[in-house]
């Protein structure tokens, strides 16, 4: 059976079509809104377990005093921490670009209903008074009543969307501050990690970092079949001074002795501070006659001047199966007698 009034039957079809596309739409939107405030509260719990770590971390450094190994592993943690801000201010950034698109939808949405809405009240206006047209004019009254129902969606999806644009910007405030909070805990462990590779009074390598410095050098010197000597090297008379002079004389007595033999030593040379009088220095691609001669002159500088010093020095030329322990050990035990305590 054919409708009386097709043209009403029409404009009637589209009007329910465009609404049920309008509707899709919505619920598409109301989805990614969903989607962005996942991402958000994943952003914050990210957020959370990246502090939960900084503070584990911090309460393991403080409960063991210091201690190389419990150092190492909170290092580790710290940088893991870095990275979870990082990732949480990549998420909180994406969150907010998501919360700028659903919110630009719905302005378009808004739009579209208003125009709906307009284009109803002109086509009611133009057939409401017409000879003939009752039926179409009815049809026309309940797309009046629709145009109305979508001028409220309308304005509930500005708010809505203003709602979502002030979310956004939340958002890229909230990545602004993880991304420099992640800088800061980057800066932090660079921080660190330069104090963990120096002794802060001598400006040799640190026990810890300087251990491992000597581990990679003998395994490339194994790898390369090189030459490597390693001296172990005791500042004589340390205690003395300490005991007689003060602390502050025995600091002076170190360095005198540590820029005296980093002056006569290559600059790629390693220098390391393993005790509070001993050192460690290795040289990679010298002989056991090419250390004698530089430790020669280093405690000939070294006896001479106004702050004489006197240090005693310990040999090892690397072997074929030497480990790190193994070689220093066999320097430490070349010490004369009465270097050792």
């Amino acid at each position: 059976m054919h409708s009386e009034h097709p043209a009403a039957d029409d404009s009637s079809s589209q009007a329910r079509k465009q609404e049920r596309t309008l509707e899709d739409r919505d619920r598409s939107l109301a989805d990614a809104d969903q989607q962005a405030a996942e991402s958000e509260q994943t952003a914050a719990d990210r957020e959370q377990a990246a502090a939960d770590s900084d503070q584990a971390a911090s309460d393991r450094d403080l409960l063991h005093g210091g201690d190389p190994e419990v150092h190492d592993s909170s290092r580790t943690v710290r940088n893991r921490t870095a990275q979870q801000r990082l990732y949480s201010a990549l998420g909180r950034a994406k969150a907010a670009d998501d919360r700028d698109q659903v919110a630009h939808a719905r302005d378009l949405i808004a739009l579209s209903r208003e125009q709906a809405a307009e284009m109803s009240d002109r086509e009611l206006a133009s057939n409401g008074g017409a000879p003939g047209r009752r039926a179409e004019t009815l049809v026309h009254v309940e797309d009046h009543r629709h145009a109305a129902a979508g001028r409220v969606v309308a304005a509930e999806g500005r708010v809505k969307e203003a709602a979502d644009r002030e979310q956004a910007g939340l958002d890229r405030e909230q990545a602004g501050h993880d991304r420099s909070q992640a800088q800061e805990d980057r800066d932090g462990l660079l921080q660190q990690l330069a104090t963990a590779k120096t002794d802060g009074l001598t400006g040799s390598g640190s026990r810890a970092t300087g251990l491992e410095n000597i581990g990679r050098e003998i395994d490339r010197a194994h790898r390369t079949m090189a030459p490597l000597v390693i001296a172990y090297v005791d500042v004589v008379g340390l205690k003395a001074i300490n005991d007689t002079r003060g602390h502050a004389a025995g600091d002076a007595l170190l360095q005198h002795a540590v820029n005296a033999i980093r002056d006569r030593l290559r600059s790629y040379d390693l220098i390391v501070r393993v005790g509070g009088d001993e050192f460690l220095a290795v040289m990679s691609g010298a002989t056991i006659e090419d250390a004698h001669e530089r430790f020669a002159a280093i405690q000939a500088a070294l006896a001479d001047g106004p702050d004489r010093c006197e240090i005693k020095v310990g040999f090892a030329a690397l072997q074929a199966d030497d480990s790190a322990t193994e070689l220093i050990k066999r320097a430490d035990a070349e010490l004369p007698s009465s270097a050792r305590r």
